[in-house]
């Protein structure tokens, strides 16, 4: 698409704080600041908070927090719809002064049956216009009196109204027959002296012309407002912007919707929800600009300048985007391999936080507590893939083991002169100085060869003892970042444990 050079680049989110920010929200946005990124533009954030009664504050703080974490923020705003309302109802009086609304009276009851006949009679239930038909007289009769009402547009009886869209650009979707639109509302019902809120599509029409954008970037579910909103434009006479209208969003063939709340507490729908399950930040931006946006490089990892430089409308696919978890888990893994090892460890550390575990507690005196931290990160960081994984993984470097994995217990502990054993690595780590890796591994395997055992028959009950686990990292790197006395306190412990639980 060519960005028009005689206007400047204006785009803008505008979301409704009636919740969460959704992962397709998310991709609007993200879409919205590549592109004034790209074309040294402007990205204004407009709330869009005109539903008094579903609309929250807390929603809004957690969609500012969303944008933020996510890196997009934003140049202009925010702006708040509820703020406006002066500069509504202004462009509302214009239009009845120039005769382009006019007020309708009808009941949402009469509007019900009358909508029923039409389809009975097999014709378009559009408004029959029945309001417009009334003398002056009446109609000044009825509004002096206080009856409700609602503003209604006037929509041409004939021709067509296009919409300049980019993404559907040719398509029938983008041309209106106005005959068959109906007149529409754009205002809540009320009275003169207490006028009903304006609705969504004059708002917005008002909001963005006033703000100049030049480009909206947003949902498919918004192409049917977008003939009305020419319209309107074209009514106040203001510069109609280039429409990019993004397709859906599926997930197993079904579309992601903001509807599905977080239903699913492993896969949730929400940006907030991603990020308290341990998504990083760089993954989430990296991922959403997949979604139904095809790129030049052939990897599908690549920092945010990468994508600024080369994202651009002509590169938007026309055919739904599919959200692959797997994927998404992926670049999540790869980002948390290889981002700053202290980057990753204080992203890491809230959630150890709020497992319960002090870590600069648990740090061996030997050890520095921060680097201590870091290296027992390092050793888990090829086997998590989110943040969240970390505490789990790592519990037993906080917590001794109180019991001992089943299967462990089976196959390993129950075998003949394990608490013999036991007391013997206990009594040669208690001599071993260093008590590094290289000096452990050292011990273990001479206690090995001078007891006719291999080196696993060792290493499986010690590993067993000191972790709960059958499998862990490295053992003696473990060992290592436990500590001699941990170590030992544990050794003698899964002693005491076996000769009170032996095998039946």
């Amino acid at each position: 698409m060519s960005i028009n050079p005689t206007r400047p680049m204006r785009v803008r989110f505008a979301p409704s704080p009636t919740g969460f920010l959704h992962l397709g929200g998310a991709r609007t946005a993200l879409f919205n600041w590549l592109l004034a990124k790209q074309n040294n533009g402007v990205f204004i954030l407009r709330i869009e908070d005109t539903d008094a009664e579903r609309s929250t504050e807390e929603s809004t703080g957690q969609i500012l927090d969303s944008l933020q974490w996510l890196g997009l923020q934003w140049d202009e705003g925010p702006y708040f719809q509820s703020q406006r309302l002066e500069l509504y109802r202004e462009h509302i009086e214009r239009l009845y002064k120039e005769g382009k609304i006019y007020p309708a009276f009808e009941s949402p009851e009469e509007l019900e049956a009358e909508r029923e006949r039409a389809l009975a009679e097999k014709r378009n239930p559009i408004y029959n216009r029945a309001s417009l038909r009334l003398p002056k007289e009446e109609v000044d009769r009825r509004l002096a009196a206080g009856e409700r009402f609602v503003w209604r547009f006037k929509v041409p009886d004939e021709g067509h109204t296009d919409v300049p869209e980019t993404l559907m650009s040719g398509a029938a979707d983008c041309k209106f027959e106005n005959a068959a639109m109906g007149d529409f509302v754009i205002s809540r019902a009320g009275t003169m002296k207490e006028p009903g809120w304006p609705l969504y599509n004059f708002c917005c029409v008002v909001d963005d012309a006033l703000m100049g954008i030049s480009h909206v970037i947003r949902g498919q579910e918004h192409l049917s407002n977008a003939a009305r909103q020419v319209l309107l434009y074209q009514a106040f006479g203001y510069p109609v912007p280039t429409f990019t209208h993004l397709p859906l969003i599926m997930k197993n063939n079904k579309k992601m919707s903001k509807r599905d709340k977080d239903a699913d507490p492993a896969f949730p729908v929400s940006v907030s929800g991603r990020r308290d399950l341990g998504y990083l930040q760089e993954a989430t931006v990296n991922f959403i600009s997949l979604l139904g946006c095809s790129y030049p490089m052939e990897e599908e990892i690549f920092p945010v300048d990468v994508l600024i430089k080369n994202f651009n409308l002509d590169r938007l696919q026309k055919s739904n985007a599919n959200f692959d978890e797997d994927k998404y888990l992926f670049q999540n893994a790869w980002y948390l391999r290889n981002l700053p090892r202290e980057d990753v460890v204080e992203r890491v550390k809230p959630f150890i936080e709020a497992a319960g575990y002090d870590w600069e507690r648990a740090a061996p005196v030997s050890h520095g507590a921060e680097k201590w931290l870091a290296d027992i990160i390092g050793l888990e960081i090829e086997r998590c893939k989110l943040l969240s994984e970390f505490p789990a993984a790592l519990s037993y470097f906080f917590i001794a083991p109180s019991e001992y994995e089943q299967r462990g217990v089976t196959k390993i502990f129950h075998n003949e002169g394990v608490p013999e054993l036991l007391d013997a690595v206990a009594e040669a780590l208690l001599l071993t100085t260093p008590f590094t890796k290289e000096a452990m591994e050292d011990a273990l395997r001479r206690l090995g060869d001078a007891k006719g055992l291999g080196f696993g028959k060792i290493a499986q009950p010690v590993r067993l003892a000191a972790t709960g686990r059958t499998a862990s990292p490295g053992l003696f790197d473990v060992l290592e970042h436990l500590g001699r006395e941990e170590v030992i306190r544990r050794l003698v412990k899964a002693k005491e444990w076996l000769q009170s639980n032996p095998k039946t």
